[in-house]
């Protein structure tokens, strides 16, 4: 626990300083001694990517955007999503999946809601912008381990950081989830695992301008309640730092370090690896000519 409790420190102080310190104005499109033009920004949320290194193989696509609306000019809706994530370790016999999941921020100019109560509507005013997290289809398990089946998981969040697009976030909320173990050798179900909104989650991101920098903390804790056994408590904590070094041909190459510690396992694992983008989107502030073959950053 000391060293676990050690590394996701030392990883969200570099995630809060970084994301603290202001971003450089700066274009996004680069030109070479011989003419050519070749991307300087990077958008991470839009991408079919794979990734490899010491806890495996694995990929994903993600999709994220943001819904505005004509009558409410102040008002968008941030969606981001992650579909068919997954991660294999063949030599350790670990594996982690997901089917989709999703997150959805209400970020309002001025920080409110309206109450269709009373003539004229009432406005509340909140320090935050409000929102929610959903995940189903989740599968997971390790060595001499059942499978993890993750049926359903919601969570209310409240984003303090209160940014209009998808570089900052600081969110806050409960959690509930339902889950199963499940044997390997037989199609049964050992155990339920419930938690009612009896956990929190507290999850910090942050993304350089150019998006060649980004950072990520999860933590999650509470009481979970497990059928046979009862209430019992439960931690989880992850932190991720992402930084792209390499762009062939508009597709970024990322390094990518991890920390992650799971209470119910009694684990703490960190790796490196690299991400390879194979399809993404172009950052819209990015005007190519041409592409340079090669660029380290």
């Amino acid at each position: 626990m000391g060293t676990a409790t050690r590394a996701l420190a030392i990883a969200a102080a570099a995630i809060v300083v970084l994301a603290a310190s202001p971003a450089l104005a700066e274009s996004c499109t680069g030109i070479t001694q011989g003419g050519g033009r070749f991307a300087t920004c990077f958008d991470l949320g839009n991408r079919l990517s794979v990734t490899a290194g010491t806890l495996g193989f694995g990929g994903g696509f993600a999709l994220r955007h943001i819904v505005r609306f004509d009558d409410a000019p102040d008002l968008a809706w941030k969606l981001e999503h992650v579909m068919l994530e997954a991660s294999y370790a063949g030599f350790e016999d670990r594996f982690t999946g997901v089917l989709y999941r999703g997150r959805f921020l209400r970020h309002s100019r001025d920080g409110h809601l309206v109450l269709p109560f009373g003539n004229p509507p009432r406005k509340i005013f909140l320090p935050f912008d409000i929102g929610a997290l959903a995940e189903v289809g989740s599968i997971s398990w390790r060595p001499d381990s059942n499978v993890r089946l993750g049926l359903v998981k919601t969570a209310a969040l409240l984003d303090f950081a209160r940014s209009r697009g998808f570089r900052r976030r600081f969110a806050l909320g409960p959690v509930a989830r339902w889950d199963v173990d499940v044997p390997r050798d037989r199609l049964a179900i050992a155990q339920h695992i419930v938690a009612p909104f009896s956990a929190l989650l507290a999850n910090l991101r942050f993304e350089t301008a150019n998006g060649v920098t980004a950072g990520e903390l999860r933590v999650e804790a509470g009481s979970v309640y497990r059928s046979g056994v009862g209430w019992q408590p439960e931690a989880l904590a992850e932190a991720t730092l992402e930084r792209i070094v390499l762009a062939v041909n508009d597709r970024p190459i990322s390094l990518v370090l991890g920390v992650r510690y799971d209470s119910a396992a009694a684990e703490t694992t960190a790796g490196i690896g690299a991400r390879i983008v194979l399809v993404g989107r172009r950052d819209p502030r990015v005007s190519l000519a041409t592409l340079a073959a090669a660029r380290s950053f």
